[in-house]
């Protein structure tokens, strides 16, 4: 890696570093649905919910031997396959009755290799469109319907700037680009529909480059990305509607 690669790369992370203890001593205690919340930035979500002494229920696709690792009082944890509607609806039981305060819609796929015009895995769409956008209006729906009556107050939805359709410069990825800008689309519905029947708060984060097994060559670290998404929630009522980074700017969508 070269100098000027390790500058950019230090300045980067350094725009990003945030003190642990002040999210810590600023966040009402409150109780958190996490998606994809094994590995990655849900996982590190997930872990510092927990040292804070949030409540968190979260899912998983496959594997859930991190949050075994992590199970306590704090934390319940729910098998859910978001490629399939059907298995989305399963979350009913899971949720009933209990208070939800905030929904974290984390859980995202890539979509696999074949993406590009002539070469795309129709398949893997349909998957990555249920995963990364229909997915969290059936999530809402669940948890506004079984979760406790006017628990919930906010909805962060993991985006990525391959999601805006004025960033894409380069094409290619119809998968990945195609159901993360309808994902936006959707948060954007959902930030009017939801804020105007149930005062709730809707918003998009792009976690920008974030080292993660999606992303290995990231150059953030997933607790400081952590940190970073959980400092925007005590500005849910001001982001509502938008599309923003980790630092609260606009992005266009």
């Amino acid at each position: 890696m070269g100098l000027r690669r390790i500058i950019k790369n230090y300045l980067y992370r350094n725009k990003f570093k945030i003190k642990q203890n002040e999210i810590k001593d600023n966040l009402e205690k409150q109780s958190i649905f996490i998606s994809g919340a094994n590995s990655g930035i849900g996982f590190a979500l997930a872990k510092k919910f927990v040292e804070f002494d949030n409540k968190v229920l979260a899912t998983y696709n496959q594997n859930n031997d991190n949050l075994i690792e992590l199970k306590g009082k704090n934390l319940e944890i729910f098998q859910c396959d978001q490629t399939n509607i059907n298995n989305v609806k399963n979350l009913r039981n899971f949720v009933k009755n209990k208070s939800i305060n905030v929904i974290i819609n984390n859980a995202g796929i890539w979509g696999g290799e074949k993406q590009n015009f002539n070469n795309i895995d129709y398949k893997n769409l349909e998957k990555a469109l249920y995963v990364n956008a229909i997915s969290i209006i059936k999530i809402s729906e669940i948890i506004i319907n079984y979760a406790k009556v006017d628990s919930l107050k906010s909805i962060i939805n993991i985006s990525s700037l391959y999601a805006s359709t004025e960033h894409n410069t380069t094409g290619t990825n119809y998968i990945y680009k195609g159901s993360k800008n309808l994902m936006n689309s959707f948060s954007k519905n959902l930030s009017i529909d939801l804020k105007n029947k149930y005062g709730i708060n809707v918003f998009s984060v792009c976690p920008g480059s974030v080292k993660t097994k999606m992303n290995p060559d990231g150059t953030l670290d997933i607790d400081q990305a952590a940190l970073n998404i959980i400092n925007l929630l005590k500005s849910s009522s001001d982001l509502n509607g938008k599309f923003v980074d980790l630092k609260k700017n606009i992005l266009t969508w």
